[in-house]
């Protein structure tokens, strides 16, 4: 159980680094997308941030609901 926060805290570090590595390569094309002709479906990138992120939050709360909070306090895992 003492180590459940360092865990967490290392896994949430190596998933955002992860993320900021891989859109690096999007971050630099960004001046090369950036043209007056495409600029018309930018909108939907917001859209699927919120969408994913609010995914993750989901996914992370049904995890610990379901598997952590019945394991540590000793009920039946789904």
């Amino acid at each position: 159980m003492k180590h459940l926060p360092l865990r967490l805290t290392l896994a949430l570090a190596l998933s955002a680094s992860f993320v900021a590595v891989l859109a690096a390569p999007a971050a630099a094309a960004t001046p090369v997308l950036a043209d007056q002709r495409f600029q018309w479906f930018y909108w939907i990138g917001f859209a699927l941030v919120l969408s994913f992120v609010g995914w993750l939050i989901m996914m992370a709360i049904g995890y610990y609901v379901k598997v952590l909070r019945p394991k540590y306090r000793g009920q039946k895992q789904a």
